[in-house]
């Protein structure tokens, strides 16, 4: 190589370097990757999800499949409703890893705020089976998406005339209808509960030239939450008693009463009745001869939305209205929309429900696209969705070569199922398109010149179209195919083929979800200490895709079986013990039977916290480290165990061998613990170090993908038993 060539690569080698160094050194303004982490996370436990934001999807641009930190971003843009869409993608990352028991929540908001139901009702029936104790207000949740379902299937074509984005502190103030202002009153005294409390719910409205004043307040029973009232004008200028609107409360909040001008129709927002996602606006008519009112009318699609739609108001000839929305804000904004009204409002029905997002936009001096998706070719044809879960037909998919499945409720994996149904609709689609152009051939007899270059021209994009779709559902197919298999593998464990079959009734317990019956005879001691704490434990054995024969654990005691995942699965625990140890201590016997066997902790019947259990009922228990296997010799780390909660990081999960490249690029690392162990599947999971803190293992890893591991990820252990890094910190806050 001759001097010009030499200084050539050196030159080139040296620019490469002082890149590289620039890059880990100017990252976020001089900020290195940890600090960014750990400035990331002080936030997002604060609650800052605004500043947590930015500094995640940093990280996520140098680590775009790591799954905590599309945990992070993808919560933080639900809390800040920003691009949820795209925080719908990196919650799914997530959930490929044990990140966080409530990711099937944050992805059921995610699916509710885009507007796909099902899918958001599916992750909250997932979070709700499996983390019971914090699913309060997951029905409601579900009822909404139901309540959604019919709303979105068609659409009222608003004219907006003006949109701006306020604080969401008196937001009404920036109203702009006339005759609003003169309508408006701060409640008194008079008018408030002592368990009200303080800002924009404190206002009310006059109606009927000011005889008459609606309100919102808690009132004395505090169990409905805020209700409407309405109070009459005495002489002295005071107000009288107050009147429940009885027939417009629900179980939930009512607020902001607006009477229109004709002293009858009253617009109001309420977290109950119909309403699909926060507050939605309904309208009510008062019959003053029968005093009655009629059934709260939900406002409709796009006034509501799954966001808070507030404060419905008309000027004085019902011309022109407005209405604030966070649909498309943060915490502490909202947009006023300034809409004009229509005696009959043009409806039309939703073609794509892809566009549900764009049309609750509400764009101004804009009609809402109506989804057509064929609509830049032809007005003829419109994408239709034929094929929907509640009346799918029979067929035949194959997932593997012994496996083929007819229906729809054979899929275990929801995701695959949607796909699947998506293809079929592709294909359909694709189908109809041939039959159309074969009829459109026809009329290409006898034209000639100009009209028959356009029918023609046509005809070859229709025709191309369809192509791309069939193609498109071929690879859905495949697609639902792989999904369906890796969740099979992933999830279903020990799985059993041949020797499981239909049980005998008589001889199965059989329960349901998180439900344990007390079975076989207990010792005093037990009884003692069950009466005592309400803890017992269970040796979990497996989870089986079917249900199986009591032979097939012939010799082991106190056989539960707990139906599980929508009852797809059947989780199959043996043995009751008092305590940990008692329990723990049987393990060896059983695992000669059932390799994956491990401890799980009920209280009164409902799943528990293993620390929590140990915690309550063996005190004086120690927890003993098993020794971790050491690639070299080299000297290890003394870990420190603080409530047995250690922190690791996983380096990979292999199905054969760990490759030598890998071992190769941990020699470096051999003065930490390293540690191979089999999964439930058969991979080789492969663990880095053990620290007491989270702060200590996020240095590791950062190493750790700077010595080319990239798909390094944090996990935490209670004792043997993996948590999540959320359970993990909470423990140690304690």
């Amino acid at each position: 190589m001759n001097n010009k060539m030499r200084l050539h690569y050196g030159l080139f080698f040296l620019s490469f370097f002082l890149f590289q160094f620039s890059f880990a050194q100017n990252f976020n303004g001089g900020k290195t990757e940890q600090q960014i982490e750990q400035e990331a996370f002080t936030f997002f436990d604060a609650e800052n999800f605004t500043n947590a934001l930015p500094l995640y999807q940093e990280l996520i641009n140098v680590y775009p499949q790591d799954p905590e930190y599309n945990y992070y971003l993808g919560v933080c843009q639900v809390e800040e409703n920003k691009d949820v869409k795209e925080a719908i993608q990196h919650l799914k990352i997530a959930s490929t890893k044990n990140v966080n028991a409530s990711v099937p929540y944050f992805l059921g908001r995610a699916f509710h705020m885009n507007y796909e139901f099902n899918s958001a009702i599916r992750y909250y029936r997932k979070f709700s089976e499996y983390y019971k104790k914090k699913s309060v207000g997951i029905d409601r949740l579900i009822e909404m998406c139901q309540n959604g379902l019919p709303l979105v299937n068609s659409y009222y074509v608003v004219d907006v005339k003006n949109k701006k984005v306020v604080s969401s502190n008196e937001f009404f103030r920036y109203y702009d209808i006339d005759g609003f202002e003169d309508r408006l009153s701060k409640k008194d005294k008079s008018l408030t509960s002592r368990y009200d409390g303080e800002g924009d719910k404190e206002v009310a409205c006059l109606a009927n030239k000011g005889q008459y004043i609606y309100f919102s307040s808690v009132g004395k029973n505090k169990k409905t939450g805020r209700d409407l009232f309405r109070a009459k004008r005495l002489k002295n200028g005071g107000w009288g008693e107050w009147e429940e609107l009885k027939a417009l409360n629900s179980d939930y909040d009512e607020v902001y009463p607006f009477m229109s001008n004709d002293g009858r129709t009253l617009y109001f927002c309420s977290q109950g009745h119909t309403s699909m996602g926060g507050f939605d606006i309904f309208k009510s008519v008062y019959n003053e001869i029968s005093d009655t009112w009629t059934e709260p009318q939900n406002m409709g699609f796009p006034i509501n939305s799954t966001s808070n739609d507030l404060f419905f108001a008309t000027d004085l000839t019902d011309e022109y209205a407005s209405f604030a929305s966070s649909r498309d804000n943060g915490k502490n904004e909202v947009t006023i929309y300034k809409i004009k009204l229509s005696d009959y409002s043009e409806q039309k029905v939703v073609m794509n429900p892809d566009l549900l997002a764009n049309i609750a936009s509400l764009s101004i001096g804009a009609e809402n696209v109506d989804g057509n998706l064929f609509q830049a070719d032809t007005e003829e044809l419109t994408y239709s969705n034929k094929y929907r879960s509640n009346d799918f037909p029979y067929f035949n998919f194959p997932i593997t070569g012994e496996l083929t499945y007819h229906y729809l409720n054979e899929f275990k994996s929801g995701d695959a199922r949607e796909v699947f149904i998506e293809a079929k609709n592709d294909q359909f689609n694709s189908d109809s398109l041939i039959d159309y152009t074969d009829d459109l051939r026809g009329e290409l007899n006898g034209l000639e010149g100009m009209p028959h270059n356009v029918l023609a021209n046509k005809i070859s994009k229709l025709e191309q179209r369809s192509f791309e779709l069939s193609k498109q559902a071929q690879n859905k197919l495949r697609k639902s195919q792989s999904e369906e298999a890796d969740y099979l593998n992933k999830n279903i464990i020990g799985t059993v083929t041949a020797e499981v079959h239909a049980p005998a009734t008589k001889q199965q317990l059989v329960m349901s979800s998180e439900v344990i019956p007390a079975s076989g005879a207990k010792t005093e001691a037990y009884r003692a200490n069950k009466a005592k704490e309400g803890y017992e434990y269970h040796l979990q054995v497996g989870v089986f895709s079917n249900r199986a024969e009591s032979s097939f654990f012939l010799g082991l005691k106190d056989v539960k079986e707990e139906v599980v995942d929508n009852g797809k699965m059947y989780k199959y625990m043996v043995g009751s013990y008092p305590t940990f140890a008692a329990a723990k201590k049987e393990i060896p016997e059983v695992r000669q039977l059932f390799p994956n066997t491990f401890v799980v902790a009920y209280k009164d019947g409902v799943k528990a916290s293993l620390s929590a259990a140990i915690k309550a009922t063996d005190q004086d228990y120690k927890y003993e480290a098993k020794p971790a296997e050491q690639v070299s010799p080299a000297k290890t780390t003394t870990a420190v165990v603080n409530e047995q909660v250690s922190f690791r990081v996983q380096v990979g999960a292999y199905a054969t061998e760990v490759p030598e490249d890998v071992k190769l690029k941990l020699k470096r690392f051999s003065k930490y613990p390293i540690d191979y162990s089999k999964d439930y599947r058969g991979y080789t999971i492969c663990t880095v170090g053990d620290f007491d803190s989270y702060s200590k293992v996020s240095k590791l890893k950062m190493e750790l993908r700077e010595a080319g591991l990239g798909d390094a990820f944090t996990v935490a252990f209670s004792g043997n038993d993996k948590i999540t890094i959320q359970q993990a910190l909470e423990i140690l806050r304690q």
